[in-house]
C-alpha cells in the first residue's frame, strides 16, 4: 500500500509540475521531422529513379530508331547483290552470305551507340522485295524494340512522276524560267531575288518544308520523300570509249563521226583526250556517237554539237571525281556558249522520244549555260534533249536554251530564262540506277518477343 501512495503522489505532482516534460517533447518533435524528412527523401529518391529511367528510356528508343536506320543503310549497300539470281536472301553487317532460319537472319551482335546499345534482326529477302527489320536499343537496363518494313523499290520509278527532282531542294534564283513538267525535291522549292518562274505541273516539297511557289496549267502541290538511288554502271561501261579515237583498235565495233571547223582533223587530245578521258566540243565542232556506252570524266559541249543517231541508245557515264583525279563538287559535266546535245531519234510527231542519258557516279556538278539560236533548219526551234541523273550531284542551268527531257539530281538550281519540258513518253532509265531499300511502315513494339523477332509489334 505505501508504494500505491508514492506513486499517486507522484501523478498527482505531475500534474502540478511540467518540468522534465521539455526532453519528451523535444524527442516527439524531432520523430515528426525525421519523418517528414525521410518522405521528402523517399520521394526525391523515386523521382530521380524516374528520371533517370525515363531518360534511359527515351535514350533506348532513339537507339533502336537509330539500329533500324543502320539495317537500311547496309541493306542497301548490299542490295544488288541480293537482287542478282541466285543472290544471297541474308548478308552480314559486313555484307557475307548467311542462311536463314524460319525465315530471319540471324541477329547482329550489340554495337555501342554513345552510352546505348543496338542491334537488329531482318527477315529473309525474297520475291517480295520486302523485308522487315526489328531492332532493339538498350540503355541503362532499359530497351526498347521498333519494326520497320522496307521494301525495294526500283530505279524505274524514279521519274515516273516527276521529271526535274532535287532531292534536297530546287531553287529558282534571279530568273523568267519556264517547267512544263512536274517538280519534285524533299526540301523546298524555292524562288529567290526577282525570280517568277513559270511552273505548268505538279510540285512536290518535303515533309514539314514550306509551301510551293504558285503552280499554274492545274498544277498541284503535295507533300512527301523519295530517295534517289545510286548509279549502277553496266560492266562494260567504258566499251565504246574506242570509238572516239581517230582510229579504231581492233575489236571496236567502229570510229564516231567527228567534224571540225575548217575540217581540221582529230588529234591526240581533240576531241578525245583519252589519258585522261575527257571529251571536249568546241568551235562548232560536232561528233555523232553510234556506241553504247561510254565512261569519261569531263565532258564539255563548248559552242560544239553532240548528236546521238536514230535506232541507237546512248548511255554517258561521268565517274566519280575520285577516280579523275578531281575534288569533290567539280563541273564534270557542262554544256556551254550555244553548245548543243541533240538527238535524231526524237521526233514526237513520229512517237519517237530517244534521247541519250548522263549518269553521274559521283559528287560532281553539272553547268548548263547556253542561249543558243532559236531557229534550226532540221527541228524548227532548237533545243536541247537529254536525261541527267546525278544523284549527288548539283545540277545547275542558265540562259535561254530550251531543255526536253529528265534531270534528277541532289539539289537542281535554274537561273537565266531558259525552259524545261518533258513528256510521260521519254524512256524511264530503269537498267541503270541501283534498286533502294524505302520505309514503308515504322512502329514499337508493345514488349519483347517471344516466338519470333517481330511478335507483339
Amino acid at each position: 500500500m505505501v508504494a500505491i501512495d508514492r506513486f499517486i503522489l507522484l501523478v498527482r505532482d505531475l500534474r502540478r509540475n511540467e518540468s522534465g516534460m521539455a526532453v519528451p517533447t523535444a524527442l516527439m518533435a524531432l520523430i515528426a521531422t525525421f519523418a517528414l524528412a525521410s518522405v521528402t527523401v523517399m520521394s526525391t529518391v523515386h523521382t530521380q529513379r524516374g528520371t533517370a529511367r525515363d531518360h534511359s528510356s527515351k535514350e533506348a528508343i532513339a537507339a533502336a530508331d537509330a539500329g533500324a536506320s543502320i539495317a537500311m543503310l547496309r541493306l542497301n549497300r548490299y542490295l544488288p547483290s541480293m537482287t542478282l539470281p541466285g543472290g544471297p536472301t541474308c548478308v552480314s553487317a559486313s555484307g557475307l552470305s548467311q542462311t536463314p532460319t524460319n525465315g530471319w537472319c540471324p541477329k547482329t551482335t550489340p554495337e555501342k551507340i554513345g552510352a546505348a546499345e543496338i542491334s537488329y534482326q531482318v527477315s529473309a529477302y525474297g520475291a517480295s522485295k520486302e523485308v522487315q527489320v526489328v531492332a532493339w536499343g538498350e540503355s541503362g537496363g532499359v530497351t526498347r524494340r521498333v519494326n520497320v518494313g522496307l521494301h525495294a523499290i526500283d530505279g524505274k520509278n524514279v521519274f515516273a512522276e516527276e521529271k526535274v527532282i532535287g532531292e534536297e531542294g530546287i531553287e529558282f534564283n534571279g530568273s523568267a524560267a519556264e517547267i512544263y513538267t512536274s517538280m519534285g525535291t524533299n526540301g523546298e522549292i524555292t524562288s529567290s531575288g526577282n525570280s517568277h518562274p513559270t511552273l505548268c505541273g505538279n510540285g512536290r516539297h518535303g515533309i514539314g518544308k514550306g509551301e510551293v511557289p504558285p503552280l499554274s496549267c492545274g498544277g498541284v502541290e503535295s507533300e512527301g520523300n523519295m530517295v534517289l538511288p545510286p548509279v549502277v554502271a553496266p560492266a562494260e561501261v567504258e566499251k565504246d570509249d574506242c570509238r572516239l579515237l581517230a582510229t579504231a583498235p581492233a575489236g571496236c565495233s567502229g570510229t564516231d563521226v567527228y567534224v571540225a571547223k575548217n575540217n581540221a582533223k582529230r588529234s591526240e587530245t581533240v576531241p578525245w583526250y583519252a589519258t585522261k578521258k575527257e571529251l571536249s566540243l568546241d568551235n562548232n565542232a560536232a561528233l555523232t556517237l553510234g556506241g553504247h556506252n561510254y565512261l569519261v570524266c569531263k565532258l564539255y559541249v563548248e559552242g560544239g554539237k553532240l548528236y546521238m543517231p536514230f535506232n541507237t541508245e546512248v548511255n554517258i557515264y561521268v565517274d566519280t571525281p575520285q577516280h579523275c583525279g578531281l575534288a569533290p563538287g567539280a563541273v564534270q559535266f557542262a554544256v556551254l556558249n550555244n553548245g548543243e546535245i541533240l538527238s535524231t531519234a526524237f521526233n514526237p510527231s513520229q512517237s519517237s522520244y530517244a534521247i541519250p542519258n548522263i549518269y553521274l557516279l559521283g559528287e560532281s556538278k553539272v553547268y548548263l549555260k547556253g542561249n543558243p539560236s532559236n531557229v534550226s533548219t532540221e527541228k524548227g526551234v532548237t533545243s536541247n534533249e537529254i536525261m541527267i541523273y546525278g544523284p549527288q550531284s548539283t545540277i545547275e542551268f542558265d540562259g535561254s536554251a530550251t531543255w526536253k527531257g529528265m534531270v534528277a539530281g541532289r539539289k537542281v538550281i535554274v537561273k537565266g530564262n531558259g525552259r524545261i519540258e518533258s513528256s510521260s513518253k521519254f524512256k524511264l532509265p530503269e537498267k541503270n540506277v541501283q534498286p533502294l531499300f524505302e520505309r514503308t511502315h515504322y512502329v514499337e513494339c508493345s514488349s519483347s518477343g517471344s516466338s519470333t523477332p517481330n511478335s507483339n509489334c
